[in-house]
């Protein structure tokens, strides 16, 4: 086998030669981690970082970057950026008509395996063409209306027609609280007032979920 050939075995050259599709989920974590040091090969660093990712999901922290031996703290940082770069730029599904209930469904998936309490809400254009996904996290002490200035503040930015909200965790219970109560009834009155259509909004847990509304497509 000669040098050229070994060149593009590398995940660089791969990416650089076929697309970052073609690469496995190792080889991607690879070229954010760059090289190998004294204490392991970049291989084994991604391996172990793979694990580390199988086991937090979409909940990752650098806390949990920084246990994976050989991972320092500007490489987990890295990961960590290009992680919410993709998360606020889904290109797969940037031209995605969610026009099915379904389909909906299927962009709050990472809410059921949450273990933080999360509201992820879609923007969506007068096609119902997915303009932008976000997703932030809802503590003890996050009041409704905080949320709803959030959501409509990007529903003027993205020039959205329509939006779907989604909030829940992986062991939340389907039965709404008095804040999912409000921020329903909040969500409602600011879609009017700002002309623009909710398509859904559910609670969400590992089970299943709940609409807090009546929705119609």
């Amino acid at each position: 086998m000669t040098n050229v050939e070994l060149q593009h075995d590398r995940p660089r050259e791969k990416l650089q030669k076929k697309g970052a599709a073609a690469l496995t989920n190792g080889e991607l974590l690879q070229i954010l981690i760059g090289s190998g040091n004294a204490q392991s090969s970049v291989t084994k660093i991604a391996r172990k970082a793979l694990k580390q990712l199988a086991r937090s999901g979409t909940d990752v922290t650098l806390a949990h970057l920084l246990s994976v031996p050989g991972l320092g703290p500007a490489t987990a940082s890295q990961i960590i950026a290009a992680f919410e770069l993709a998360s606020r730029y889904p290109a797969s599904r940037r031209h995605m008509t969610i026009d099915t209930q379904e389909k909906a469904r299927g962009l709050t998936q990472a809410i059921a395996r949450s273990k933080q309490h999360q509201l992820t809400y879609v923007t969506l254009d007068g096609g119902k063409r997915l303009v932008m996904q976000r997703t932030v996290t809802v503590s003890s002490s996050t009041h409704p209306s905080s949320l709803l200035r959030q959501v409509f503040a990007h529903v003027v930015t993205d020039d959205a027609a329509g939006i779907f909200v989604a909030i829940g965790t992986h062991d939340h219970t389907l039965i709404p609280s008095m804040f999912e109560l409000s921020l329903a009834k909040d969500l409602n009155a600011m879609a009017q007032l700002f002309i623009v259509t909710v398509h859904g909004l559910l609670l969400v847990n590992k089970e299943g979920e709940r609409s807090l509304r009546s929705e119609s497509w």
